[in-house]
């Protein structure tokens, strides 16, 4: 068991290691297994309608179609726009977005405060046309579209002068507050640089001035070199539970070259990340046999007044479970001192990953 402080460098800030915490006594709350097994019995429907809409058999079943939901094909959502009857990617602007081109002017506020208009773009992207499956459950030339589409919306986005960050993310599972479980995901277009990426970006470039090394180079030296966090290795992309993972079965998939934003992605690159996210995907799911609730982001560098060419694009994956039932909750010290404890040591979650690729659908 590992008990110790490990250094977060794009971050900059420590994690503790706590895995000697992971069987102390639970009488907390307890993760729905009735919940747990309806989507799972969703997804497995949800698999059987792919197979058989591949082989030109697509069953009318309600994992394959949810009159009530928005984001099916040929429904009708809340703006009054009819979706189309799309087979794989549809994408259009939020019905209630975050942020708008549009968005009123901020009230006055005191002197010493500040507030501006709360500008930009929200997108949702779907994946697929069947309600319940998921994005690990698509097929690889599917995900390789869903990557390809990103690729795309990145481009358009930063067109646009007054765009700075591009962040792109999907929310999975009820867990994470999750209000319709058609496979997609969202796509902000903010004209300032949002913070997480920020200090990203700036821990890069202090350590360049440091040490006059890429810090994500750094990154893929010390986790080829270790070993024991790899989960999917190939010439593109390096996906591994980081040495400094904040929580139990974290990930990362990063990529090996020199591209720091999904604009300037090779198209080699992009079958290949694909794989890698499936398989990552796939391993999580089949860790406790059930599909796990989880925040993926898309991390790519900004248009920012200083340098960014030593960034670099990598996917980060938060699953919200830490066991069989038991939900990583971000209590006192994580959300009152931003100070994060990791019940798991990652290179045991990185096993118990690696052995569920291989009782699902093969390892690295």
């Amino acid at each position: 068991m590992d008990w110790e402080n490990r250094w977060h460098p794009l971050l900059e800030q420590w994690v503790t290691i706590t895995s000697h915490r992971g069987a102390r006594p639970w009488k907390g709350s307890v993760a729905n297994a009735a919940n747990a097994a309806n989507a799972a019995n969703a997804a497995n429907a949800a698999n059987a309608a792919n197979a058989a809409n591949a082989a030109n058999k697509e069953p009318v079943t309600a994992a394959s179609y949810d009159p009530d939901c928005y984001l099916c094909p040929g429904n009708t959502r809340i703006s009054g726009e009819i979706n189309p009857d799309y087979e794989e990617i549809f994408v259009f602007d939020n019905d209630h977005p975050s942020f708008d081109i549009q968005a009123p002017e901020p009230r006055p506020s005191a002197p010493f405060y500040k507030s501006s208009i709360a500008s930009g773009v929200c997108r949702v992207m779907c994946y697929d046309r069947h309600h319940q499956t998921a994005l690990g459950q698509l097929p690889v030339q599917q995900i390789q579209a869903v990557i390809a589409s990103w690729v795309e919306q990145s481009r358009l986005l930063y067109q646009d002068r007054q765009i700075k960050t591009v962040f792109i993310f999907e929310n999975r599972g009820e867990l994470v507050g999750v209000s319709n479980p058609h496979p997609h995901c969202q796509i902000y277009g903010v004209p300032f640089v949002m913070d997480t990426i920020g200090r990203e970006l700036a821990a890069v470039q202090r350590y360049r001035q440091q040490h006059n090394v890429n810090l994500f180079s750094q990154i893929l030296r010390a986790e080829q070199e270790d070993g024991r966090r790899i989960l999917f290795s190939d010439d593109h992309w390096l996906g591994f539970v980081p040495y400094f993972a904040r929580l139990p079965y974290e990930m990362y998939l990063m990529t090996r070259s020199d591209f720091s934003d999904l604009r300037h992605c090779p198209s080699g690159a992009v079958e290949s990340m694909a794989r890698g996210l499936k398989i990552m995907l796939a391993a999580l799911d089949a860790l406790w046999n059930t599909p796990q609730p989880y925040i993926l982001s898309v991390h790519q560098a900004p248009v920012a007044d200083s340098d960014t060419s030593d960034y670099r694009c990598f996917i980060q994956i938060i699953p919200l479970m830490r066991a069989p039932g038991l939900q990583k909750f971000l209590a006192g010290v994580e959300t009152g001192a931003g100070q994060f404890l990791n019940d798991g040591s990652p290179e045991q979650k990185a096993m118990e990953l690696r052995q569920a690729q291989n009782r699902g659908s093969g390892g690295v």
